[in-house]
């Protein structure tokens, strides 16, 4: 009978020790995935420090909606009649711009055909078509840093601040003609999403005089500047945002038309494919490089890192 009691007891014994092991390890594992994160999070603050893939995705609160669009640019130029998905991704003032030449916002033959061109020479080097997966490890801090802020009132990149200008605890709502869509919507400054209504949408070819076209550098408008290093052979590039209903928009210069954005992002994608024997070995280093290239043509750019000036 003793011999029994202390057979359980030690069997007892024996799993209480591997309960306590086990709480240790855990609470250690938590403190290891803390710590991690402490360190991610400083690397993020600390502007240019380093080329962490993963800080990018910290460094401000819509940096991941930020580096979707800029991949979905990138995405679309490399895509045959793809020029419309572009124009997609500007603010409505530059949209509306835009679509006062339909027929240039067209891909023609010759561009859809260096495009054909440009895909298979990336298939046959990546092994893979032109698709961007993961836009905050290919953004990262040592390509492009994020500063966001409202219109007249600056923050840093590490700064959080809301979706939107008018907030109501943890959501702010925009109605009416909002972001130049003439659409009902509500936005999300969490997420930084919007709902639109858009069977009140009305549409590129009729700007209302009270969209966010308008008045788009009021104070209050969410804004944020993409700053891309120099690189690739590619001077520096500053890319503005402002964030309008549906999301994160790029703001052209205006002097850039229907026509000049065609002919800027033929181009670019000129360029990119003269230099197909320089791509880089690493596909996403080939991302950043087609990316900058082509938002210097977006921006009216010139590739010429000793100038920097625009596009002739």
């Amino acid at each position: 009978m003793n011999k029994h009691f202390a057979i359980v007891a030690a069997a007892a014994l024996t799993l209480g020790g591997v309960s306590v092991t086990w709480a240790q390890d855990k609470d250690l594992s938590d403190k290891t995935k803390d710590a991690a994160s402490d360190v991610r999070a400083k690397t993020a603050e600390t502007v240019g420090v380093g080329s962490a893939d993963q800080a990018s995705q910290e460094q401000s609160k819509h940096a991941e909606a930020i580096h979707d669009v800029m991949a979905q640019v990138a995405e679309a130029a490399m895509t045959k009649d793809g020029l419309d998905d572009i124009a997609e991704r500007f603010v409505d003032a530059d949209r509306n711009r835009l679509g006062e030449n339909k027929d240039a916002l067209k891909n023609d033959d010759a561009l859809n055909g260096k495009i054909q061109e440009l895909s298979d020479a990336w298939k046959a080097k990546y092994g893979s078509e032109f698709d961007i997966k993961d836009e905050d490890k290919t953004y990262n801090l040592a390509f492009a840093q994020i500063t966001e802020g409202e219109q007249g009132s600056a923050r840093t990149a590490s700064d959080k601040i809301s979706g939107d200008a008018n907030k109501t605890g943890d959501a702010a709502s925009a109605s009416g003609k909002v972001g130049g869509v003439g659409a009902d919507a509500s936005v999300n400054t969490d997420t930084g999403t919007a709902k639109v209504n858009v069977d009140n949408n009305t549409g590129v070819d009729k700007p209302n005089s009270n969209a966010a076209d308008a008045n788009r550098n009021d104070a209050g408008r969410n804004m944020a500047t993409v700053h891309i290093a120099a690189s690739h052979g590619l001077p520096a590039l500053d890319v503005p945002f402002i964030h309008e209903a549906g999301g994160w928009k790029i703001d052209l210069p205006d002097s850039v038309d229907a026509n000049k954005f065609k002919a800027n992002v033929a181009a670019a994608l000129n360029d990119i494919s003269m230099k197909k024997d320089q791509w880089p070995a690493d596909a996403d280093e080939a991302y950043r490089h087609v990316t900058h290239r082509v938002l210097a043509a977006l921006l009216d750019k010139s590739p010429d890192a000793a100038s920097g000036a625009a596009a002739q």
